[in-house]
């Protein structure tokens, strides 16, 4: 049986986009993000009502009414609609939404501030942006920045009205500046290992949040005739351009109860693993006890 978490391996690069000087003499907005075309600066026009970026050789994008750009070229998607799914994506949110990861929350809040608070985050696979939302409420001086490859999921990010820069776009071909963010992040999500390096300012911060052995072991349980342990969300065969700065393991025990049940189980990769009577039958139970085992690795760019 392959492991549902198990996550692709990182595409090494040979080359990295050359960093451009933003000019200080330009009277709109200039956004974090570079073009996704000719790596250019994006600059918002000077009308009011007109947000649109455009970059000196006039490639633009507008700026959606929720506020986010997307910059994810045609040739970059895998598929119509990339990234998870919009089933996915609201069994998430709703199932966050409840609080029964806010104890992982925290933790991913206390290692962003080791540093402190002036500084520049990205989120690489945001989701529905309840991380980003968790960091707003713990500061407000924080400079949030996140992408993902499903719009949908960037759309919502863009409701909560945190002040963060968003963007449609792919880990693996990221859509920001050399140099440009002092933390990268990743919950849940993969990532290229060059590209998270080229972004990051010298002695910048990588957090790699996965699962643990036995995370969800009560809901696969329920799925899998025996647990196979995770492999978790690492860049540990990887450390060419990234030194470890250490792992803490998150252990818990939560008790899921009705609706919430589902949802769980919809927001990761065991739903597409389960056969449709393990479905009904999760959908039906009224409470669920799960081990949850959660790990967070830091790494520092050498």
């Amino acid at each position: 049986m392959s492991d549902p978490f198990s996550y692709p391996p990182v595409r090494l690069r040979e080359n990295s986009h050359p960093a451009h000087q933003i000019d200080e003499s330009a009277s709109g907005m200039i956004s974090i993000f570079k073009c996704p075309k000719c790596n250019a600066n994006l600059v918002a026009t000077n009308s009011a009502t007109n947000k649109t970026y455009c970059c000196v050789n006039n490639h633009s994008f507008d700026m959606a009414k929720e506020g986010y750009l997307n910059l994810l070229l045609a040739q970059h998607r895998r598929s119509r609609n990339p990234g998870d799914s919009d089933d996915m994506i609201r069994s998430r949110r709703r199932f966050l939404k409840t609080g029964y990861y806010h104890f992982l929350a925290n933790s991913i809040v206390s290692h962003v501030l080791q540093t402190g608070d002036n500084q520049k985050v990205l989120d690489m696979g945001c989701g529905e942006g309840y991380y980003l939302q968790q960091l707003r409420q713990a500061s407000n001086q924080l400079d949030l920045c996140g992408i993902d490859i499903s719009k949908t999921a960037v759309r919502l990010t863009a409701k909560r009205k945190m002040g963060a820069q968003l963007a449609v776009g792919s880990a693996f071909n990221l859509p920001l500046h050399n140099d440009s963010v002092d933390i990268a992040m990743s919950v849940f999500s993969p990532i290229s290992v060059t590209e998270t390096a080229r972004v990051l300012r010298p002695g910048g911060r990588l957090i790699m949040v996965g699962p643990g052995e036995r995370h969800l072991a009560g809901l696969t349980a329920k799925i899998y005739a025996q647990n196979v342990p995770h492999r978790g969300n690492n860049i540990d065969n990887s450390l060419a351009l990234f030194s470890p700065q250490g792992q803490l393991d998150i252990k818990d025990t939560i008790s899921v109860k009705d609706a919430d049940i589902l949802d769980l189980l919809k927001m990761t990769p065991y739903y597409w693993h389960a056969q449709p009577e393990q479905q009904d039958q999760l959908k039906n139970l009224q409470r669920l006890q799960t081990d949850v085992h959660f790990t967070i690795k830091s790494y520092q760019l050498k």
